[in-house]
C-alpha cells in the first residue's frame, strides 16, 4: 500500500535559517511512517521558500509551495492541506517551538484510538511552556479560558498552533472554515460536530532561537477578529453538522 500515512504542514515567512533543522528533525521523528513535509511559503524576502526548495530536491518526502498571492497562515496552511496527499494531516511552525518528537503519538491518536483530531498542547499533561514572563503566561490562560468557554469544549489548548486532523473531517469541515487570522484550531474546534473525538498531546512550548517572533499588532487585531466570528457564531447557535462521518465511522 502506497498511500502516505501523514502530511505535514510547515507555513513560513522568513525563517530560512530554521527551515533546514526542522526537516531534518521531523523527518527523525517519523522514522518509518509513510509521510511527506509540505512547506508552504509566502514568498518570504530571505528565500526561505529557496532553502526549501534545495532540500526537496534531494529529499523526495519534501515539497515547497511558493506563494505569491492569497497570503497569510492560515490560506497557507489551507492551500497545503488541499494539496496534501496524507491520510491524516498536521501543521507545526517552522520556528522549532513546536515538539516534532510528540507527532508519533498525534499519528497515533488518529489511526489507531479513532480521534478525529489530536492537539499539541502546552496545557496538557506533559506541557508547558519555557521563558514566558507571567504577564503572556496570564494572556495566554485568560484567551484559552475565553475561548474555551465560546468554544464549549473541553479542550485545554483551543488556541494551540500544533494540530493533526483526519483528512476525511477536515474535507468536510474546510467549505465552513474561514481562511484569515492564525488561529486555524479554534475555527476547526468551532465547527467540529460534537460527537467528534478529540485527544491532546502534551508539550514543552520552547522560545524562539532564530529569526523574529512573528507576534505584532496584525496577529492581535486577526485574533480579536477571530474572536468576535466564534462570538457571532455561537449567537446564532450554528451547530455543527453533526451528519459528518467521524473517522470511527468509517472503515479503515
Amino acid at each position: 500500500m502506497n498511500e502516505l500515512e501523514l502530511s505535514v504542514v510547515v507555513p513560513t515567512y522568513n525563517e530560512a535559517g530554521n527551515i533546514g533543522p526542522l526537516i531534518e528533525r521531523v523527518l527523525a521523528a517519523l522514522e518509518g511512517v509513510r509521510c511527506e513535509i509540505l512547506v508552504a511559503d509566502d514568498d518570504s524576502p530571505d528565500r526561505t521558500w529557496e532553502a526549501a526548495e534545495r532540500i526537496a530536491a534531494r529529499r523526495p518526502e519534501v515539497r515547497c509551495l511558493r506563494r505569491r498571492s492569497g497570503r497569510g497562515l492560515y490560506p497557507a496552511v489551507m492551500e497545503a492541506f488541499a494539496a496534501a496527499k496524507g491520510r491524516s494531516l498536521a501543521v507545526l511552525d517552522a520556528d522549532l517551538q513546536h515538539d516534532e518528537r510528540i507527532l508519533p503519538r498525534m499519528l497515533e491518536a488518529l489511526q489507531k484510538r479513532a480521534r478525529a483530531l489530536a492537539v499539541g498542547s502546552r496545557h496538557a499533561p506533559g506541557g508547558g511552556v519555557q521563558d514566558w514572563h507571567w504577564a503572556r503566561r496570564w494572556l495566554s490562560f485568560t484567551g484559552n479560558a475565553l475561548v474555551g468557554a465560546l468554544l464549549g469544549r473541553s479542550v485545554r489548548d483551543p488556541m494551540s498552533g500544533f494540530f493533526m486532523i483526519d483528512r476525511e473531517v477536515f474535507l468536510q469541515l474546510a467549505p465552513k472554515l474561514k481562511p484569515r487570522g492564525f488561529k486555524i484550531l479554534m475555527d476547526v474546534l468551532a465547527h467540529l460536530p460534537p460527537e467528534a473525538s478529540i485527544e491532546e498531546v502534551g508539550y514543552v512550548f520552547k522560545p524562539r532561537r532564530v529569526g523574529e517572533s512573528k507576534l505584532d499588532s496584525r496577529v492581535a487585531a486577526a485574533f480579536a477578529a477571530a474572536l468576535w466570528d466564534l462570538v457571532l457564531l455561537r449567537l446564532r447557535l450554528a451547530p455543527a453538522a453533526s451528519s459528518l462521518p467521524m473517522p470511527n465511522d468509517r472503515h479503515r
